[in-house]
């Protein structure tokens, strides 16, 4: 998971980065919507996707593998191979660690054993570090976009300076 640890970490300094590199020095023309509308919503693309790689990165980094009982299940009964929505609590002080996802090949039912990590401060919920694959497509969908965006807007913006430069000999109007 050391993947999920260091692609958030560049996600979030590309954001900054692209901010700054953006919009420092730049003339009035950049402030017009054609050029501003994309780049929210290429930045918003790619923050939405922060708060699943943080949770991820934080528990792979701080978490704590502990064995852990289920307490109770929300989803009911559920077909093999399927997510299942459980309340768990560790096996060894009984104390509640909240609710996670987990795939299993069997319908779990309340007193199954299992591994997660858990946030010893509590800040977020327990995970298997399973992927999840709806959430795992929503962050591969966000991300592509906001990328591909911030591309476009990248290049078509290069263009619109050297074309500047060629015939002015300042990328400036």
């Amino acid at each position: 998971m050391l993947v999920v640890v260091l692609s958030t970490v560049f996600t979030v300094l590309g954001l900054f980065g692209m901010g700054l590199v953006w919009f420092i020095g730049e003339d009035g023309t950049d402030v017009e919507p054609g050029w501003i509308v994309p780049m929210t919503i290429a930045s918003i693309c790619l923050l939405a996707v922060a708060p699943i790689g943080v949770g991820l990165a934080y528990l792979e980094v701080f978490g704590e593998r502990v064995a852990v009982v289920v307490t109770e299940d929300s989803s009911g009964k559920s077909a093999p191979g399927t997510y299942q929505a459980v309340r768990v609590a560790t096996v060894a002080s009984g104390e509640d660690v909240g609710e996670m996802t987990y795939r299993s090949e069997h319908d779990l039912q309340v007193g199954d054993r299992l591994e997660a990590l858990v946030d010893p401060r509590g800040w977020f919920l327990p995970d298997t570090m399973q992927s999840y694959p709806p959430l795992r497509n929503l962050g591969y969908g966000l991300t592509g976009a906001g990328l591909g965006l911030l591309l476009l807007m990248t290049v078509l913006r290069t263009r619109r300076d050297l074309r500047r430069y060629r015939l002015t000999g300042t990328r400036l109007p």
